[in-house]
Parts: C-alpha cells; structure tokens; sequence
C-alpha cells in the first residue's frame, strides 16, 4: 500500500515538474483568457453579457475570471511552477554558493578550454591575482601532484530564471487573492444620505465589512471661466454610528479606508422634496433625468425630475417635474419648481421643492491582492533584469606539475547565454597569465 502511495506520489511530482506540462497549461490559460476579452464580462457590461448565448454564460464565459474551473487552471499552472522552481533550487544553489574544483581534466570544460605551459609557481601566483582583480569569488583545491581552481563572479545572475518562475506564481497568488477576497461594486447617493457598505450594488465579490457611508455633500464646481473644475465628495465612515474617518474625494483622488476604496466615478443633480398627503409630510429625493422616481402611496402616479438646476449667483435652484399615470406614456402634468414654491399635483398632493441636493457615483473597491501583484512585478523585472543582463562568468581549472618546475595549466569557461562575454573572460585570463 505504501509503495503504491509512493508510485503515486513520484508520478504527481513528474508530470508537475515536466516543462511540457507548463507549457501547455499558460497556453490553455492564455487561450481561454483570449476568449474572455471577445466576450462581455458581467461585471463590465451586463446588458452586452445577458445577450450573450446561454451555453457561453453556462460555462461561465461571462464572468470569466471568478469561474471555479478558471481559478483551478491558474492554481495548476501555479503548482507546476512551484514543483520546478523547488526541482532547480538545489542547483541553482550549488552554482552560487558550493563551488567546487575540478578533480581531474575531464571535469575541466571541453568546449571552451585553452592550455597554458609555464613554470609552475608564476601560473599559480598569476592566475590568481588576475581571479582576485577581477572581482571572481575563487575557491582552491592543492593537492601534491595538482593545484585546481574554480572562479565565478555575477553569481546571482544563475537566480534570474528562477526568481521570474517565482514572480508568476506570486502574480497568480494575487490574482486569486483579489478575487476570492476582495469585491466591486458602485453606489450613487444624494448628500445627506448613510448608506451600510453591505447594501451596495456588486459586480462581483462579497462585502465582509460591516460600516456606513455618509455623503456629506456633493459638488459639480465650475472655474471662473466657466470650465468644469471637478467632481467634489465629502463622505464620512461611521462604525456603530460614530464617525471615525471624512475625507473629500474627487476624480483621480481616491479615498481608502481599510482595505476599502471609494474612487469617484460620475455625478448627477438631484433634490430633496416634501409630499404633503393625507396629513402626512414625505420626505422625498429625485435624481434627474428620470433616474429615480416617487410613487404616491395607494396611487398610480409616478413623479420625475427632469432637469434640476442648481442656485448661482444670478438664480434660485430650479426643477422641472412631470407626472405620468399608470404605463401612460405621456405626462399627466408637468412644470417647473423653485425653491420653498409649493404646487398641487392631481389633487392628490402637495408638492414643495426644499433644496439642491448632488447626487455623487462612487466605485468602490476591495483588492487585498494589489501589494502581492505589485510585489509579483518587482520580482519579475528584477528576474528578467538578472537572467539578460547579469549573466554569471565561470572558469575552471587544473594545474599539473610536469617536473619540480614545470607545469600545464588546462583553463575553461562554462558557457552560458552570453558566450561572447565569457569567451573573452577567458582570452583575458588566459593573456594575464602568459604574460
């Protein structure tokens, strides 16, 4: 049982540490990645993803990347890189750090490989001196019939691949922590409105967080040359009814509250109104242009603002209203309002306009994975920086004693990606030394 275990076990590290495997799970990836830009994403165009065909939005083409089996096919190519990074550590760390001697000639080199003849004392003394001029970390091995060395210098560049395997699976770990853990979603609230965090419309994720929202005030403010300045929130959090963070935010100036990102997206004019009915006042706000509506309890009349102006320096605040009945498509009435003015909407009630109110659309965002991704991103620069421009420069060598003075000295050079760089370490050492 115990060797069927183990059969299994050699058999799983295999095929995830195979290249081929790797291979072809970034071009699956990569593929099906290439089909999720073709076709609309729900959490960017949900109207554009509904018209999408059902088999597409069955197999969950339409929200891609928070799909269980799409995360399973980053998790798998995130293990296979994993298995090969842990298959080439033991080298790539033997390379750097447990350099050893040639034993013999036929441990020297072959294709790179010059041979020098001379007296024994000055090869050794001059082979050195060049080792330890040129910044080589050189470790010896004497023995009576032999002097050996082995040379090495940008040793961490041997960490290059290595370190950019890595970057992708710290990249892929992001990825999936931003997905698992974090959310986006959109409110658009008037000012003077709370609203829970929880109660706000998803695109994708789920909130955990449990504070408030207060939009204090919301602006569209105008330079002196008629030009728009920007869009202004001055938005509190509050916890257990207190508020414990405000901030104004506008368009490019996010404000973050743990974790939480309030990043303002858009702007409407709005207004607060009262409904005077049966006695009763009704407080009632309306965004314009139709976006929101208020439905007369027991009625079947439905009042809009059209446009909503806002108080300048020349005028009140002005809004236009219309009132539809039923599925009519046309206005039953309609008319314009200014402030503290008071209006008689089918007999059935009062209608006062109280004050401008802006209306502020924020996106808001969790992504707990962005430090990891941006953490990916260092180490795969600095992976590509060491792999093409930092490429280790390795000589190895034996010398043998001829006669008591004499000798042959058999040099080589490890050739990697840069042949030509290490090729002329070795035609430098080897000038050093006849000389």
């Amino acid at each position: 049982m115990e060797e069927n275990s183990q059969n299994w076990v050699d058999r799983l590290w295999r095929a995830f540490s195979s290249m081929k495997m790797g291979l072809a799970l970034l071009g699956i990836v990569a593929l099906v990645a290439g089909i999720g830009t073709l076709i609309p994403q729900t959490e960017q165009d949900p109207q554009k993803a509904q018209a999408v065909g059902q088999l597409w939005q069955t197999l969950g083409f339409t929200h891609l990347y928070s799909t269980v089996w799409f995360r399973l096919l980053l998790g798998l190519l995130c293990v296979n890189l994993i298995v090969c990074s842990i298959q080439r550590f033991g080298s790539i760390y033997r390379q750097t750090f447990k350099l050893t001697p040639p034993s013999n000639l036929a441990k020297v080199p072959k294709k790179n490989s010059r041979v020098v003849n001379g007296d024994i004392g000055t090869l050794q003394k001059s082979a050195q001196e060049f080792l330890t001029r040129k910044g080589y970390r050189v470790v010896l091995d004497e023995q009576s019939d032999q002097w050996s060395f082995i040379a090495a210098k940008r040793r961490l560049g041997y960490w290059g691949s290595f370190i950019t395997h890595l970057s992708f699976v710290v990249l892929v770990l992001g990825a999936l922590l931003g997905s698992i853990l974090g959310f986006k979603g959109y409110m658009m609230e008037g000012a003077g409105t709370t609203t829970p965090i929880q109660q706000i419309e998803l695109s994708k994720g789920k909130v955990s967080e449990t504070f408030s929202v207060r939009i204090n005030s919301a602006e569209d403010r105008f330079l002196s040359n008629g030009e728009r300045d920007n869009w202004y929130t001055d938005m509190s959090i509050l916890e257990n009814g207190q508020e414990v963070a405000r901030k104004t935010l506008s368009v490019n100036h996010p404000f973050e509250y743990k974790g939480v990102t309030f990043y303002q997206a858009s702007f409407s004019n709005g207004a607060h109104f009262t409904v005077a009915m049966n006695g009763q006042k009704i407080p009632v706000v309306l965004r314009e242009q139709g976006q929101n509506y208020f439905q007369a309890p027991g009625t079947d009349l439905y009042l809009i603002a059209t446009s909503i102006m806002p108080s300048s320096s020349s005028q009140k605040a002005v809004a236009l209203y219309q009132v539809y009945k039923g599925t009519g498509a046309d206005p039953v009435q309609s008319g314009q309002l200014t402030l503290g003015q008071t209006v008689d909407v089918q007999s059935t009630y009062k209608l006062t306009l109280d004050s401008y109110a802006g209306f502020t659309g924020l996106q808001v965002k969790k992504d707990p994975g962005v430090a990891v991704i941006w953490l990916g991103c260092a180490l795969l620069v600095g992976g590509l920086l060491l792999a093409f421009y930092w490429q280790p420069i390795v000589l190895s060598g034996i010398l043998k004693s001829e006669n008591n003075k004499q000798g042959t000295l058999t040099v080589g050079a490890f050739s990697g990606k840069s042949t030509s760089t290490t090729l002329e370490a070795l035609e430098q050492f080897v000038s050093s030394v006849t000389k």
